[in-house]
């Protein structure tokens, strides 16, 4: 358990993802819990829109590339709602973990050698800063960017039409769907009311995305961040003439509490990533597949999704393999102390962290793998060996 020290108030540029804190609180997942009904609503919305037309009604397409591409933004977007649930139902670990990470940080800024530990988080917290800003600016405009193309050859097409023509005015859509029994694709008017429910629909999508990647980003890169500051105190108390037995108790715990926090850390992110990592593969092949047989509008929209896939995976391989690394710094950090000439007593507080430090810490998917960079080498290398099998298939059929 936790147990948040009041009497050191964390100065608001330390303060822990208070950005994205306040996102979550709008859509419902972060503040007083009745509030969880705007994400009841914004969940119903996305799913009626876009994820029960597709899997109920069908994509509508006899072309086999428009199936692929639509079966990939099924994939993509049946992911993201499945993925953002479980978040939302792991609530009390999100809330243990924000305490505990408060808890570290007014430990670690309130201590010895603070100035280099308050260094640090800022460093970090301004990197965060950063990121978060540039991918909501991604996210704000990725609903746009996704629709304008279909909707610019679709108005291209509608006004240079001449009636006598043989061939029938189809409308270019944002996404390969049927839409309750709508001529989404040959009707004026059903067309534009298609777009303007699916352009609400997309932005519930891209909060969604927002809020999950930057949360779980934030997550496991403020996980490697409690290691580092342990390493650091452990460091800077080498270069002391004297280890005394309150600081080495002190570092003990703020060990304990980065390893407790990286565990919330793995409970709430597990299932998301196992999903994020098992889905990606066969929505990688599938976009290959549309993208090598057709260059036109859609292409846009394609490369958008695949983009953002592509962004999420390698993110948490690299944030997984960095955190994996600073839990081993730690002990790397122990072993260069001349633990020998220190008391028995100081040496018993050494063997605590060594014996935690043996265990395995990482982030993994469902238990099954390890999230790491040589995971995100793998799935490229998977995803890639399906598309040529599937492309041989088909040059067969």
């Amino acid at each position: 358990m936790f147990t948040t020290q009041n009497s050191h108030r964390l100065p608001s540029e330390l303060e822990v993802m208070p950005f994205i804190l306040r996102l979550m609180e709008f859509i419902g997942l972060w503040g007083p819990p009745g509030q969880i009904v705007r994400f009841l609503a914004a969940f119903g919305w996305g799913t009626m829109i876009i994820l029960f037309p597709k899997a109920v009604l069908g994509i509508g397409s006899d072309r086999f590339d428009a199936i692929a591409k639509g079966i990939a933004e099924f994939i993509f977007e049946g992911s993201l709602f499945v993925a953002t649930a479980i978040f939302a139902s792991k609530r009390i670990a999100f809330e243990r973990l924000i305490d505990g990470l408060k808890e570290i940080f007014q430990r670690a800024t309130n201590g010895p050698h603070s100035n280099d530990c308050y260094d640090l988080l800022l460093r970090q917290n301004l990197s965060i800063n950063k990121f978060v800003k540039g991918y909501t600016i991604y996210c704000c405009f990725g609903p746009f960017v996704f629709c304008v193309p279909s909707l610019a050859a679709s108005h291209f097409r509608y006004w240079t039409h001449s009636g006598n023509q043989s061939e029938p005015l189809i409308f270019e859509l944002p996404m390969e769907q049927e839409f309750y029994g709508l001529q989404i694709r040959t009707n004026f008017l059903h067309y534009h009311i298609f777009v303007l429910l699916s352009l609400f629909a997309y932005f519930v999508c891209a909060y969604f995305l927002l809020v999950k990647v930057s949360v779980h980003f934030i997550m496991i890169q403020y996980s490697s961040s409690t290691y580092r500051l342990v390493a650091l105190r452990i460091r800077k108390m080498t270069e002391s003439k004297e280890v005394t037995q309150s600081e080495l108790v002190d570092i003990v715990e703020l060990h304990r509490l980065a390893y407790r926090c990286s565990t919330l850390v793995e409970q709430i992110c597990h299932l998301p990533l196992a999903l994020e990592f098992l889905t990606c593969i066969l929505f990688w092949c599938l976009t290959t597949f549309y993208v090598s047989n057709n260059i036109d509008f859609n292409l846009v929209n394609v490369m958008v999704l695949f983009w953002l896939s592509l962004l999420e995976t390698f993110g948490y391989s690299y944030l997984g393999s960095k955190l994996t690394e600073q839990a081993d710094e730690v002990g790397a950090a122990i072993y260069d102390l001349p633990w020998f000439e220190h008391s028995v007593e100081l040496q018993r507080y050494y063997r605590l962290m060594l014996q935690r430090v043996q265990r395995p810490t990482g982030i993994t998917g469902a238990k099954f793998f390890v999230v790491q960079l040589a995971t995100f080498g793998s799935v490229v290398q998977m995803s890639y060996s399906y598309y040529l099998v599937l492309k041989e298939a088909l040059t067969m059929i």
